[in-house]
């Protein structure tokens, strides 16, 4: 056969997912009429996942055609995507496979391992209260707590501060008591006070967060960062440390300031900064349907490595996870991860590429391989 029976895939890959072009769809039928074993590869993709289609499911907020525009528009050139579809079909995995060893890739052997399973807030004398998936009402002295879809809110106050604990595989909302509201990502932490005091509002981030802040022009709204702090009036932005030294703020609307050391920067809204250590601050545009996908459980990358994989797997579904070999820990995805479907369903669909497989040892620990 002269054409790439890989390249005949995508298409035919694209067709199934009602994502092809009509250029790309006049090629196949070229392909098809010309090249028998394309027509014995089409029939074999339709027989397998024909009825399973890659548009179910998946968040309205995020169609699933922007995620093959984002994508494309990142690899546009030589490399092939392929789609990758489980067996459950709800996820998209658009794959290409490099083996180019990268500095920085958590070597294999290491366990990503999962913090506790469920939402807590600590209160200032130690008390932590279980914020559970069920509605309910806590009188803690002179404050009360609503915990109700997966949000808190309170009345009553106390400057003094608490921690709203977030563990791998949840996600949580919670109102202060100036109105800003604040959506914590898996293995995140918000330390704040339940009443803000003085001349500023003040809160304590580390893992990634989206936050909507409560105009006040006499009092500037300060998130701490590890490393650095942003100071806004109102606005809403995201915010991602998740990677060791470094912060990663992407602004929706209004305006931050962000501070590293002895370095600034006034940040834009659509643009993003990544603050690293000894590195200049510069802002550049960002893509908010990849960047803020996770609120709507829904992970999106690009070039991923296997290994930094992993540790997202342990987030989202709180599961300790091993990469097997060094050659799979460098292997990179491009695709989306669903929070909202099962871990089996992700795992499916990047084992269809080929490229990968896993098994569940017996103390349920993920290993990739």
């Amino acid at each position: 056969m002269s054409v790439n029976p890989e390249y005949i895939e995508q298409l035919v890959l694209d067709e199934i997912a009602g994502v092809i072009t009509p250029e790309d769809s006049a090629t196949l039928n070229n392909i098809l009429a010309q090249e028998p074993e394309a027509l014995v590869i089409r029939n074999d993709l339709y027989a397998q996942y024909g009825e399973h289609p890659v548009l179910e499911n998946l968040p309205d907020t995020l169609p699933v055609e922007k995620v093959w525009d984002s994508i494309r528009k990142q690899k546009r050139g030589s490399v092939i995507l392929r789609a990758a579809i489980g067996i459950a079909a709800a996820l998209l995995i658009f794959v290409s496979i490099y083996t180019i060893l990268l500095p920085g890739v958590h070597p294999p052997g290491i366990v990503h391992v999962p913090s506790p399973k469920n939402v807590a807030l600590q209160l200032p004398g130690g008390q932590v209260v279980n914020l559970g998936n069920a509605q309910q009402q806590v009188q803690v002295g002179n404050l009360t707590l609503h915990n109700k879809e997966k949000t808190l809110s309170y009345t009553g106050s106390t400057s003094q501060l608490a921690s709203l604990l977030v563990p791998a595989g949840k996600d949580y909302a919670i109102t202060l008591s100036d109105g800003t509201s604040i959506q914590l990502n898996a293995s995140s932490k918000l330390t704040f006070p339940f009443t803000f005091t003085g001349n500023t509002r003040e809160i304590t981030i580390t893992g990634e967060a989206y936050i909507k802040v409560a105009k006040d022009a006499i009092r500037p709204f300060i998130v701490h960062l590890p490393n650095s702090t942003v100071q806004v009036l109102g606005t809403e932005f995201n915010v991602n440390t998740y990677d060791s030294g470094q912060v990663r703020i992407a602004l929706v609307n209004g305006a931050v300031r962000l501070k590293v050391a002895q370095d600034s920067l006034l940040l834009h809204p659509g643009y993003a900064v990544n603050a690293t250590q000894g590195n200049k601050l510069q802002e550049t545009p960002f893509d908010a349907d990849n960047v803020l996908s996770w609120r709507d459980g829904l992970y999106v990358f690009n070039n991923v490595s296997l290994a930094s994989l992993s540790a997202v797997i342990t987030r989202w579904y709180g599961i300790p996870v091993i990469t097997d070999s060094q050659t799979s820990a460098n292997r990179h995805f491009s695709g989306a991860m669903n929070r909202n479907k099962p871990i089996s369903t992700f795992l499916e669909g990047l084992k269809f590429t080929g490229q990968f497989d896993y098994y569940f040892d017996k103390d349920s620990t993920l290993h990739m391989k």
